[in-house]
């Protein structure tokens, strides 16, 4: 029964953490399949700047994020966690903002938030502190292994300032997010649940064992 409440629990976070996934690469597709027609306040520079805020999200989010993972019960040393993440979130922030301006800069925060889980790490997570490191180092790997194959994909210069003046960020964008929203949903889930059950073996067994 236990067990069964846990797979259904990760399941609900994950399939929270791909919904927004799922939503921007729709904004994307919508694009590509009806050329030159954008969604909402999108445009061909917009989506542009999207994908390159995306790289400075995925190459820097676990540095971002690490902090907020680490949980400790003193009031003192988690105003410094925090105050470390403002100070690391902040630096990434200002490069965003010399990069593309404000825009580049928004967009940035906006991934972040999509990219590690939409939310779902930092507003309700209801796992413990390995859990939480788990699985933003494994939505850290996979993003820039997925980001960096789909730039040699689509032959995308090494230059990603120049990106957003060329219609490949289109599909671009689409596949990296589809892939992103089907990573949360299909392949997390079964990966955290057999790291978490091995886990718990190890720490229980030894405990049974010295009883």
């Amino acid at each position: 029964m236990k067990k069964t409440l846990k797979r259904n629990r990760v399941m609900a976070y994950c399939l929270a953490a791909s919904i927004p996934l799922l939503l921007m690469a729709f904004v994307f597709n919508f694009s590509l399949l009806f050329s030159e027609r954008f969604l909402f306040w999108t445009s061909q520079e917009s989506l542009g700047y999207i994908i390159q805020a995306e790289f400075l999200a995925v190459a820097s989010g676990v540095l971002v994020i690490l902090p907020l993972i680490i949980q400790i019960s003193s009031l003192l040393v988690r105003i410094i966690r925090f105050a470390l993440f403002v100070i690391v979130a902040g630096i990434f922030a200002w490069v965003a903002y010399d990069i593309d301006g404000m825009a580049g800069m928004l967009f940035y925060a906006l991934l972040i938030f999509l990219t590690f889980g939409g939310g779902t790490l930092l507003v309700f997570d209801l796992f413990s502190t390995q859990t939480r490191a788990y699985l933003t180092l494994l939505r850290w790997s996979l993003g820039i292994f997925i980001y960096v194959s789909l730039q040699l994909a689509f032959n995308l210069d090494s230059d990603i300032a120049t990106w957003k003046d060329t219609p490949e960020v289109i599909p671009f964008g689409a596949a990296f997010f589809y892939l992103l929203f089907l990573f949360e949903l299909i392949f997390y889930p079964p990966c955290f649940i057999t790291w978490s059950e091995s886990i718990t073996r190890k720490v229980l067994f030894p405990i049974k064992s010295a009883a």
